[in-house]
Order: structure tokens, then C-alpha cells, then sequence
């Protein structure tokens, strides 16, 4: 189901979009089509970062394990109907 159809018929006041890294863009694209589409939405934005560890298992015996640790980028957008936290940042 959409997003506009939770905050239209279905009386969900608030929905949160949260994307990681190449998905910012995108997230972003349907924050502003879900604004145009529903007039009057309230909106904050929060932008942080979030550690990635991934692990390779080896195909040889005797080997250890590999792991690398990635810095992402993360994206919060928060649409509501009702008013939000005034004196947030975002």
C-alpha cells in the first residue's frame, strides 16, 4: 500500500521514511510527491549516520573471517497531518 492511502483513508496521521545511502534520493522524490498529492502535510527532516559491518565467511579452511565497517549516510523525513515539533531542527 501507498503512503497516501495510510494519511488519506486510512487516518494514519504520521508516516516516517528512513533510507540509507543510494536510497536518499529517492526517499526524498516521494517526500515531495506525497506533499503535492496531500495539501497541508507537515514535515521534519533529520539527516545522521549509521555504522555497516559486513562479514565474509572464507572458502578455504584455516582462514579467518573478513570484516569491513562502512559510514552511511542516513536520511529521517517525518510527514504529518498534524503539526509537528515546532522547535525541531529539521
Amino acid at each position: 500500500m501507498s503512503c497516501s492511502i495510510f494519511l488519506q483513508d486510512k487516518g494514519i496521521d504520521e508516516v516516517v521514511l528512513k533510507a540509507p545511502g543510494r536510497a536518499i534520493n529517492k526517499t526524498v522524490m516521494i517526500a515531495k510527491l506525497l506533499k503535492r498529492r496531500i495539501v497541508g502535510l507537515h514535515q521534519i527532516t533529520s539527516i545522521g549516520s549509521i555504522d555497516i559491518t559486513d562479514t565474509w565467511e572464507p572458502l578455504e579452511e584455516g582462514l579467518l573471517p573478513l570484516e569491513t565497517t562502512r559510514h552511511v549516510s542516513v536520511i529521517t523525513i517525518t510527514l504529518s497531518r498534524k503539526e509537528l515539533n515546532m522547535s525541531s531542527i529539521g
